[in-house]
């Protein structure tokens, strides 16, 4: 993706001119409908113009796209769930604090990557529809989306819609039917269907079928009917959307579960803050220990990181040397040294979660950086199983010592190994049954940690060396028997 960012502010004209020059773009040829339905869908058009006075207490006054939530910006994080999902290109409509919100994206697509035109809407005062409509000039004559800069789509949402097919002259609206899961059917638009269409669509709706997601397929049917009912005097993006509807132009595009959040209000960010933090936790990967101890500590820690500019590479060499100084102190061989350096190991467990929390509360994740977390695990391991057998041979004066060391710390190699060798084998992932968590690291520092703290670090190391080496064989086990040509 290009880097840059295009300054192509359009000045729009008169909200209430007429149909054909609100939507008129000189130099563009007209598709055909089927050219209008082939390739991807690659611009998305960003509603950014509003005030959000609601947010004012955790924006400190920032206009609403600039807003931070966990170290990222509502405008940010819309605009980084569209890249997820394939989206190549962005058009940010301004209003209320317009330079400011500019400057603020042209940081995004500087640090992003990305490409980001903009539109300034003089009348965004009057509703979203009037920012919509801003919009017709540049958004060009092929497909696109349309988002509201606070309703933080997942990108399997925007994924949905954006390959939901739709017919010349309709747009698709992401609709959510699970009412359970609304945070707040009161403030929520709803909409009735019928056969796939939308037929109503509005806040006050007394029987509804589904809420609307506030993400949008359109063709540029939407801005004829945004410039009719402008011209009525109506300057909601719902009231042309309630327009096309009556028509039948409204294809639901059913997104039910695929996730998203309008964030207007103090209670809508306290409630996405506990949903972004509570999505870290990897219930479906963590083992015991993480799941049930290490995690709800490091969400916490990593809450508070993520308002810093530390980076999960960092967080990842400063987990390394807090286990290089666990290691240390179990070194020393002394009762008072060898309980801190099991705490302090188990400390670099928890904050060894942390950094991949803040690679996907940021948007940061990268395979160099899951690459250089395995390796420095492996020499962590290796520091504190060397430092403890290290510590218990020159108490015992028994070079046997060394040998059960280098047992246990084989196990703990090869419990790595073996899945990520499954994988390679197989083609799948290993799942994650009772001893992939049982292999894992979380629980072989904790146990580490706890004897040490008990006064018997090396029975630890031996324990859990040995439940090493067992789910290795039984991961064996369950490979060779899914492939019978493994036999020789």
């Amino acid at each position: 993706m290009r880097s840059n960012t295009i300054d192509r502010t359009a000045a729009p004209g008169p909200l209430l001119a007429p149909v054909g020059n609100a939507i008129g773009i000189a130099g563009h040829a007209q598709l055909s409908p089927a050219e209008l339905a082939t390739g991807p869908v690659e611009l998305a058009v960003i509603l950014a113009a509003g005030e959000g006075n609601r947010l004012a207490r955790h924006g400190n006054g920032s206009p609403k796209p600039i807003v931070s939530l966990l170290g990222l910006s509502l405008g940010e994080r819309t605009i980084l769930s569209c890249l997820e999902a394939g989206i190549q290109r962005f058009l940010v409509v301004l209003g209320h604090e317009k330079e400011e919100v500019r400057a603020h994206f042209e940081r995004i697509a500087a640090q992003r990557g990305c490409e980001i035109r903009f539109v300034e809407s003089s009348n965004w005062r009057l509703g979203n529809g009037a920012s919509g409509l801003a919009a017709a000039e540049a958004a060009g004559e092929r497909l696109f989306l349309l988002c509201m800069v606070d309703h933080l789509p997942r990108p399997e949402l925007i994924r949905a819609v954006r390959s939901a097919a739709i017919n010349e002259g309709e747009i698709g609206l992401g609709i959510d039917r699970d009412r359970d899961q609304l945070f707040d059917p009161e403030d929520a638009t709803k909409v009735t269907i019928e056969h796939g269409k939308v037929t109503h669509i509005g806040k006050q709706l007394d029987e509804w079928d589904a809420a609307d997601t506030g993400v949008f397929l359109c063709t540029r049917a939407l801005f004829s009917d945004l410039a009719a009912a402008a011209s009525r005097g109506r300057h909601g993006l719902s009231d042309a959307v309630a327009t096309l509807a009556k028509r039948g132009a409204v294809r639901a595009i059913d997104v039910t579960g695929l996730g998203w959040l309008d964030v207007d209000t103090p209670k809508a960010w306290d409630e996405a803050r506990r949903r972004l933090l509570s999505g870290l936790s990897g219930k479906g990967e963590d083992g015991f220990v993480s799941r049930f101890i290490n995690r709800p500590i490091s969400t916490r820690i990593s809450a508070w990181l993520s308002s810093t500019s530390i980076t999960p590479n960092q967080i990842t060499g400063a987990g390394f040397l807090l286990a290089l100084v666990g290691a240390a102190l179990l070194a020393m061989g002394e009762a008072a040294l060898t309980i801190a350096g099991g705490l302090v190991v188990h400390a670099a467990s928890i904050l060894d979660g942390c950094d991949g929390e803040i690679a996907r509360l940021k948007h940061r994740a990268t395979r160099r950086g899951a690459w250089l977390d395995t390796i420095l695990d492996r020499y962590a391991d290796v520091a504190v199983a060397a430092a403890i057998t290290f510590a218990h041979a020159r108490s015992q004066g028994d070079p046997l010592v060394w040998l059960g060391g280098m047992v246990a710390l084989a196990g703990f190699i090869l419990a790595s190994y073996t899945t990520k060798e499954y994988v390679i084998r197989h083609g799948y992932p290993y799942p994650n049954d009772i001893l992939n968590r049982l292999k894992r690291r979380d629980l072989r520092l904790i146990v580490i940690c706890v004897a040490a703290v008990a006064g018997h670090p090396y029975a630890g190391l031996l324990a859990v060396g040995l439940l090493s080496h067992a789910c290795v064989f039984g991961i064996l086990v369950r490979g060779w028997k899914i492939d019978p040509r493994g036999a020789r």
